[in-house]
């Protein structure tokens, strides 16, 4: 890290220091984390519930988007999937979304591995079909923002 000023840098890791929790006036608990130039920061704690972090650890965060007020968006890397990791999926049922161009679109609904439903798209004619049943379904981690992972069927 060459970058001496304190500044944090778009899309590079650092390690911070979780010091505490605490819970603001708006009800939502918040990490009070320390950067590397010692400069402290909040961040959500609700998205990462099933990283199981512990006060006191240094934990290595990327710095996600800063926006036009200055305002920090952080994200830790995930304990167990990285970019590009393949994951077992348990496979719920169908739903459907808009797309961006307000059409609707056939998906399946899934259950990544830290419990949380997801949707994915089909990747075949037959799974648009709602008499499509499997248990599992493979997909690779595409993105992570605030802990949940972003899915894409392998097939």
């Amino acid at each position: 890290m060459n970058n001496q000023q304190g500044e944090l840098e778009l899309n590079c890791y650092y390690n911070f220091l979780l010091v505490k929790i605490i819970t603001m006036p708006d009800g939502i608990d918040y990490f009070i984390i320390k950067d590397p130039f010692g400069k402290r920061h909040l961040m959500e704690a609700e998205p990462y519930k099933s990283y199981d972090f512990k006060i006191g650890e240094s934990v290595e965060i990327r710095i996600d988007k800063i926006n036009c007020k200055g305002k920090v968006f952080f994200e830790p890397k995930h304990p167990r999937y990285g970019l590009g990791s393949t994951v077992k999926v348990e496979f719920l049922g169908h739903t459907s979304e808009l797309d961006k161009f307000n059409e609707e679109r056939q998906m399946l609904l899934v259950k990544d591995p830290d419990g949380n439903e997801t949707s994915i798209r089909t990747v075949n004619e037959a799974q648009r079909s709602t008499e499509f049943t499997t248990d599992f379904i493979y997909c690779e981690v595409c993105k992570i923002s605030k802990g949940r992972l972003e899915l894409r069927q392998i097939g």
